[in-house]
């Protein structure tokens, strides 16, 4: 793979989602709703001490990761829709630059609408507090979540929505497993971290009250990591061009 297939792809991607994928096909309206909901309306409501807390960020993070499920599934399945596969998979490009590029592109995607909502909320909230002085994050913490927290959840999205949409006849039939999948995973959380037994809860609510917030977050990134290789390797392995192209 070389970089000049990799940015190929990566602007291909680019194009796509902002002009087409994006919101479903209704431009800008959705991308520009979310940073009005999470960028101005929310840090009105919150104010700088809950705005610039740590426990805030994660949804950030969390709607990151959700607006890349709007455009990862088109990844694979939106091109066989389209009938654009057979001249992707037909063209010079390396098979690792096609999904390298597609996963980037979604990541970057994520990170920054994440971006854009963070920096809309501490204009929105310097401009109604003025103090006279900026307020920004002061915690490592904060500055960790920011820099790690969208692309490694987006991450761990875009290589799932790609193994999912590589077998999807359709994108809806992919956005339809993508949805199941999210709920899934978010409720077996939710009851398994209910149901383990106390022991172990103790033993984690030690490390949370013992751990600085700034390690707790680099703990969190490192397992998120793991699981973004795994998916990518899986999605590696599971791409083979010459089954991809459905009947």
């Amino acid at each position: 793979m070389t970089s000049t297939d990799f940015s190929a792809v990566v602007w291909k991607e680019w194009k796509e989602i902002i002009l087409e994928r994006s919101a479903g096909g209704s431009g800008f309206y959705r991308p520009l709703l979310l940073i009005a909901i999470l960028g101005v309306f929310l840090p009105l409501r919150t104010g700088p001490e809950r705005f610039f807390s740590p426990s805030q960020l994660p949804l950030y993070v969390f709607f990151s990761a959700l607006v890349v499920t709007a455009v990862i599934a088109d990844s694979i399945a939106g091109e066989r829709e389209r009938h654009t596969l057979e001249t992707l998979l037909a063209s010079r490009l390396s098979d690792r630059a096609i999904l390298l590029g597609k996963i980037a592109a979604s990541i970057a995607y994520g990170w920054l609408i994440a971006m854009l909502c963070v920096l809309f909320g501490v204009v929105t909230v310097n401009v109604t507090n003025w103090q006279g002085h900026v307020l920004i994050y002061r915690d490592w913490a904060s500055w960790l979540i920011l820099l790690l927290g969208p692309p490694l959840a987006a991450g761990t999205v875009a290589t799932a929505g790609v193994l999912v949409s590589l077998r999807a006849a359709t994108v809806r039939q992919a956005q339809q497993t993508l949805a199941v999948g999210f709920v899934v995973v978010f409720f077996g959380a939710v009851f398994g971290a209910n149901m383990l037994p106390a022991a172990w809860k103790q033993w984690l609510a030690g490390i949370l009250a013992a751990w600085p917030p700034a390690r707790l977050v680099l703990a969190a990134a490192g397992v998120v990591l793991l699981v973004d290789l795994m998916l990518l390797v899986a999605v590696m392995a599971r791409f083979e061009r010459e089954k991809l192209v459905l009947d």
